[in-house]
C-alpha cells in the first residue's frame, strides 16, 4: 500500500512539473508543429488538414493524414501534451476518371505549406492587433485545410487571436504567399 501511495505522489509531482506545450505562440513554436508531424508521420506523409488549438492547459494538434493516398484511407490523429491518439479512420470517395487523391492533399516539405511563413504570420497578426487595437493577444487557433476542389491557389492560413484576458476573437485569412486576404472580429 505504501508503494502505491508513493507512486501516486511521484506521478503527481512529475505531471505537475511538465511545462505545457504550446504550438501557436510564435514562429519557433510553429516550427515545432512541423517537427511533431514529421516525427509522428514521416516526411512523405500526405495531409488534408492541420489544426492547432492553444488553451491554458496546452496545445491540441490535430491532423488528417495518410502515407498512401491511392488507398483512399486516411486517419485523423490528435496530440495533446505530447501524447498522440488516433481519433478516426476516413475513407475517401473520388469522382472522375483522372482524379487522384493526392491532388487534394499536401505534404509538409512541398511548396504548398510554408511553416516559416506561417510563423511570421502568427507574429505579424499579434503585432497588428497591438498597433491597431492597443491590445496584446494570443493565438488560439490555426487552420490549414487543403481545398475541396483541389485548387491550391484558393488555400489559406486561418489564424484566430484573442486578447490575453479573453474577449473578442480576431480572425485573419492569409493567402499561402502571406498576403492578408481578410481581417475580421
Amino acid at each position: 500500500m505504501k508503494n502505491i501511495i508513493f507512486a501516486l505522489i511521484a506521478l503527481t509531482f512529475v505531471g505537475c512539473g511538465n511545462k505545457k506545450k504550446t504550438f501557436a505562440e510564435n514562429a519557433s513554436s510553429i516550427a515545432d508543429v512541423k517537427e511533431a508531424l514529421i516525427d509522428k508521420f514521416g516526411k512523405d506523409a500526405y495531409f488534408t488538414n492541420i489544426f492547432v488549438s492553444d488553451a491554458e492547459s496546452g496545445s491540441l494538434l490535430t491532423a488528417t493524414t495518410t502515407s498512401d493516398p491511392s488507398s483512399l484511407k486516411m486517419e485523423s490523429w490528435s496530440c495533446f501534451q505530447g501524447n498522440w491518439k488516433q481519433d478516426s479512420e476516413i475513407t475517401l470517395e473520388l469522382s472522375g476518371d483522372d482524379v487522384k487523391a493526392e491532388d487534394f492533399m499536401f505534404q509538409l516539405d512541398n511548396d504548398v505549406v510554408d511553416f516559416a511563413l506561417l510563423g511570421k504570420l502568427v507574429e505579424q497578426s499579434k503585432e497588428k492587433l497591438t498597433k491597431e487595437k492597443n491590445i496584446e493577444t494570443v493565438t488560439r487557433k490555426i487552420f490549414i485545410n487543403a481545398p475541396d476542389d483541389g485548387d491550391f491557389e484558393d488555400m489559406t492560413y486561418y489564424i484566430i487571436n484573442e486578447p490575453k484576458s479573453g474577449g473578442t476573437s480576431f480572425s485573419f485569412h492569409y493567402k499561402m504567399d502571406g498576403t492578408l486576404e481578410d481581417f475580421s472580429y
